[in-house]
């Protein structure tokens, strides 16, 4: 098959090869001649765009990516749809984590779940809390549960406003409505759906894996107290600019705009050669980025990645220990 590595010194002309064998790559079929040019030339400028993220980010790969031909509202409305909260969280008391912590943390596949794929609907918020409510019932509990997406997209219960199905919402709010409802169900036992919509609430009491009893800010506007927490203790969910991630394929990202509009996971950090960075897991499915994650410098809030990291306090429930 056609690897796409349209590395980006060629941008100015796409050729037809380059186009079709992106194309059979990512199962693209378009309605008729009109669309195919129009998607075409999105794709064009969207290389165009990756041209100069490639500048900006010497110590990364941008290029064609499964969202090439995607237009900048799409990928606004589809993948990364933050809604500024109302909410006020309490800070946790960082007080007892250790100063000097490891050189390097990864969290993945020790207190993760694995990586996974929004689809076309603007649910990350929702997938950064699962996640985080997932990460923490490792930690706290030992116990290992894949849950249930859709039933935040869906189920609206002591949340307020500011949650929108797939059009947005903040991982606070996805937190209170786990609060309020009890529980929360395994994916098994109510599946997420890549059309999802802010539908009939479908929650069981009785099939809940997981209730959340607390959650809290940790190292809100301080990388170095986010670091503490890494890499003592464990993941933490954030929301993060990430307008110029669709065209990311590998590396460091070391440049970046500040609009917050899309909420993931902080898994680690490390350093590459001179460089300090966060490995931070995507829900674009693993083949985004390096593995479905993405590494952006420490050290200045890149990203806003600083501007609202939590964590929550969760119990398992109807747990069958084997």
């Amino acid at each position: 098959m056609f690897s796409t590595s349209v590395l980006i010194s060629s941008v100015a002309a796409v050729s037809d090869e380059v186009w079709e064998g992106w194309k059979q790559e990512h199962g693209r079929v378009y309605n008729g001649a009109d669309e195919e040019s129009f998607r075409r030339a999105v794709f064009v400028a969207n290389l165009e765009e990756a041209s100069v993220l490639q500048e900006a980010n010497p110590l990364a790969e941008f290029g064609a990516t499964k969202f090439s031909d995607w237009t900048r509202d799409e990928m606004k409305e589809h993948l990364s749809n933050y809604v500024p909260s109302d909410m006020t969280l309490p800070d946790m008391d960082v007080s007892h984590l250790p100063v000097d912590v490891e050189d390097a943390q990864d969290w993945t596949g020790k207190a993760t779940t694995p990586v996974k794929d929004q689809g076309s609907c603007g649910s990350c918020w929702a997938f950064s809390a699962t996640e985080q409510i997932e990460s923490d019932l490792i930690l706290q509990h030992n116990v290992t549960e894949i849950l249930s997406t859709q039933q935040l997209v869906n189920c609206r219960k002591n949340g307020g406003g500011h949650r929108f199905g797939c059009t947005g919402g903040n991982t606070d709010k996805a937190y209170k409505v786990i609060e309020g409802m009890g529980g929360m169900d395994r994916e098994v036992d109510y599946p997420y759906h890549q059309w999802a919509t802010l539908g009939f609430c479908k929650y069981k009491p009785d099939k809940a894996a997981a209730k959340v009893t607390d959650f809290a800010y940790v190292g809100r506007g301080s990388e170095s107290t986010m670091k503490q927490y890494v890499g003592s203790t464990g993941p933490l969910s954030i929301c993060v600019a990430a307008g110029s991630w669709h065209s990311y394929r590998s590396g460091i990202l070391t440049s970046c705009d500040n609009n917050v509009d899309h909420c993931v996971q902080v898994v680690g950090y490390g350093t590459d050669g001179s460089t300090p960075y966060w490995k931070v897991r995507n829900s674009w499915n693993t083949n985004f980025g390096e593995a479905g994650h993405i590494r952006i410098k420490y050290g200045s809030n890149l990203c806003q990645i600083n501007s609202e990291p939590t964590r929550v306090t969760v119990e398992p429930v109807n747990h069958v220990v084997v």
